[in-house]
């Protein structure tokens, strides 16, 4: 499995550790994050992923998101809108910019799967359908990384991939423009600007024009029908992180602009998805296909409703809790971390709040000389020879039919790995 295969792939990396080129190699790669606009620090490797676990995981990425969209499809079919909006919990100033009717229909499809390595297999923990998803930074920097020690590594970056999507949708649409949409406030928090994406669409469609902006700085022109109508908007920001309710988004929406996604892929991102998966009602709209790999692949994952609180709080420590339209991390909360007590209010302080119960799988660790934020150190105390486990998350990218993987997230403080949260990030290759 993922960490045991590693051991000694890393091990061969660290065999130089006093050599000049391995300091280099590990903040040449930190370098490249920090003008790419990343906060997030390069773990100091870059890893490896056996080719029949790679395909594995991109089949079954493919399988799961193809079921989401069978089972979207039949709710929007059987319910009204305003069921699901309850569903979903949807803001009402979110619901006010959904396109009801355009739900059920898939779109471009761009998303990463979210994916926990264990000592015995590998669990999805996420689908997180979104044009912004982040972490695709770290396969140039692990590239980099992987190439200044002298130890060269291939792959496919998915920001190639989603530029192609791009490109190819601009071709089929007539469209000539596309704008990098950002918020200020956004930026601030240390994502980036996609510059990679923004690169390969250079590089792919010289002939398209390309541009960066947000809210405060998109031309007005650009708003008039004639100009709105020829221009893809790749969106980089969730709705908590716009500064107006979703307001300017719609505007563009309304002035006939192509947007990369919608409020839409808000909930194809929520956290009951796993919950209708896994919920046997819904199994005979799926391929004997989707349903193994969702028993192979989904920990089971259930709504917690107001008389399971009593069973959830007396097996918390099986089971990890999670809330929607929260991001970064948030909302997510181990059960052994809390009392009884603690988790009881948790559960049931705030009434309109759905928590999801997912069954608890625990990542494998391995061990990491260096203190990401501070490559070249010696350790993560930054003594000589010094190591600590890290806890480890993998994501595969899908555009279209087309699949990058994996991103490596790690953190040694928190089970919860997330860039926001402390964790170091970098890529395995296909080894």
């Amino acid at each position: 499995m993922f960490a045991e295969d590693n051991r000694a792939f890393l091990a061969g990396q660290y065999d130089a550790r006093r050599s000049p080129e391995h300091a280099l190699a590990a903040r040449a790669a930190d370098q490249l994050l920090r003008d790419a606009g990343m906060k997030v620090p390069m773990l100091p490797c870059h890893f490896r992923i056996a080719p029949a676990e790679h395909a594995a995981l991109e089949r079954a990425t493919r399988l799961l998101a193809d079921a989401q969209d069978k089972v979207l499809a039949h709710l929007c079919a059987t319910l009204t809108a305003a069921e699901l909006v309850a569903m979903f919990e949807v803001p009402p100033e979110m619901a006010a910019h959904v396109d009801w009717p355009a739900l059920p229909s898939s779109g471009l499809r761009m998303l990463r799967a979210d994916i926990i390595p264990t000592d015995t297999g590998y669990w999805f923990c996420e689908l997180n359908h979104f044009s912004g998803v982040g972490g695709g930074e770290a396969y140039h920097a692990a590239h980099l990384h992987a190439e200044i020690l002298g130890r060269p590594v291939t792959g496919i970056s998915p920001f190639r991939q989603l530029a192609l999507q791009y490109v190819t949708e601009c071709r089929r649409a007539g469209l000539t423009r596309i704008v990098v949409l950002d918020t200020p406030g956004h930026r601030a928090q240390g994502y980036g600007q996609h510059l990679m994406l923004q690169r390969y669409l250079r590089l792919l469609a010289p002939d398209i024009e390309l541009a960066y902006h947000d809210e405060l700085t998109y031309p007005a022109e650009w708003l008039e029908p004639g100009e709105a109508g020829r221009t893809l908007v790749h969106r980089l920001v969730t709705f908590d992180d716009t500064t107006d309710n979703g307001a300017f988004l719609a505007r563009l929406r309304a002035c006939g602009a192509v947007l990369s996604c919608m409020f839409e892929a808000e909930l194809k991102m929520h956290r009951r998805w796993f919950a209708l998966l896994c919920d046997p009602a819904h199994h005979h709209l799926l391929t004997a296909e989707e349903r193994a790999v969702i028993e192979q692949y989904v920990p089971h994952t259930a709504v917690v409703g107001p008389g399971d609180v009593d069973a959830m709080v007396a097996d918390k420590d099986r089971l990890v809790f999670k809330r929607s339209y929260l991001y970064g991390g948030r909302g997510v909360v181990a059960g052994d971390q809390l009392t009884a007590e603690e988790l009881r209010d948790l559960l049931t302080r705030d009434a309109g709040a759905t928590w999801y119960a997912q069954r608890r799988v625990y990542a494998s660790t391995v061990d990491l000389p260096g203190n990401p934020g501070n490559p070249g150190a010696s350790g993560a105390s930054g003594a000589e020879g010094a190591s600590e486990p890290y806890h480890l998350v993998l994501g595969m990218y899908l555009y279209g039919e087309r699949a990058s993987g994996v991103v490596v997230r790690g953190a040694a403080d928190s089970p919860v790995v997330n860039g926001s949260r402390s964790a170091g990030m970098s890529w395995a290759f296909v080894v």
